[in-house]
């Protein structure tokens, strides 16, 4: 009985180990998006703004450690004459860095005014899964899809066991417009009220990509249909094309 337990613990073991390993671990560890609403006679004051006062800042930041990732992207499909048509993210390597916020910090000499800045909502993520192609491309578009699986916990693992192996193929692929693939679960705000739980990117080369991500077919991973079914009515809450505007990190810049 001894020798038993033990080997049920030795495989016990083994099993989680190797489940483990086929997590690869994400470079940073909270996500902050906020969502903008600029008039259309403050864009070009917005941006500007955007790329030659608060980049400086934010380059700084990300030299000292205090952010990984900062992106701005421009909303190009759904409603964007009353919902946004901006966002921002921010990355943090540990969720303690927000408690030292960036803004506020530094210069805002030269900012043109912008009188329709409005934030309608901000979200807190995690990430849990992010794949990039070994030889970088630039990630000019993103497909954001938001979901609100019945099983977060099971949908991301079976994005990481299912999804990841075969989606990695087309980002390696230097023939193919995929450039990236993220999961992120929603931190702040949940409860019954909120729209999703989860997020996936899809980032693309080209807007074509971003169109039709699979041009020539695919023969689809066994599982999919998993992954569908703890989705309501088998579709993401929601899929949107962003155009990423301006972008810093510790190794490329837009």
């Amino acid at each position: 009985m001894k020798y038993i337990l033990n080997l049920i613990l030795i495989l016990s073991v083994s099993f989680v180990s190797m489940a483990q390993d086929n997590w690869d671990p994400t470079d940073h560890k909270v996500g902050y998006w906020q969502f903008r609403q600029i008039g259309e006679d403050d864009v070009a004051n917005f941006l500007y703004n955007e790329d030659n006062v608060y980049r400086s800042i934010v380059k700084e930041a990300i030299a000292d450690g205090d952010m990984v990732h900062w992106g701005l992207a421009r909303k190009l499909t759904g409603n964007t004459s009353s919902g946004h048509n901006y966002f921002f993210y921010n990355g943090f390597a540990e969720i303690s860095d927000l408690d030292s916020p960036t803004w506020g910090s530094g210069s805002n000499f030269g900012l043109r005014p912008v009188s329709s800045a409005g934030v309608l909502g901000a979200v807190y993520t995690s990430p849990a899964i992010q794949v990039f192609a070994e030889t970088p491309k630039p990630g000019n578009y993103i497909v954001v899809n938001t979901a609100n699986p019945s099983d977060v916990g099971a949908f991301v693992k079976l994005q990481n066991d299912v999804w990841k192996p075969f989606i990695k193929g087309y980002i390696n692929d230097e023939n193919s417009s995929w450039a990236g693939w993220e999961v992120a679960t929603v931190m702040s705000p949940t409860g019954n009220s909120s729209s999703w739980s989860v997020v996936t990117l899809d980032h693309f080369t080209t807007l074509s990509g971003a169109m039709n991500s699979f041009p020539n077919g695919a023969d689809w991973p066994e599982g999919i249909q998993e992954i569908n079914d703890l989705l309501p009515n088998g579709k993401f809450t929601s899929t949107v094309i962003y155009e990423v505007v301006y972008y810093e990190g510790p190794s490329a810049s837009k």
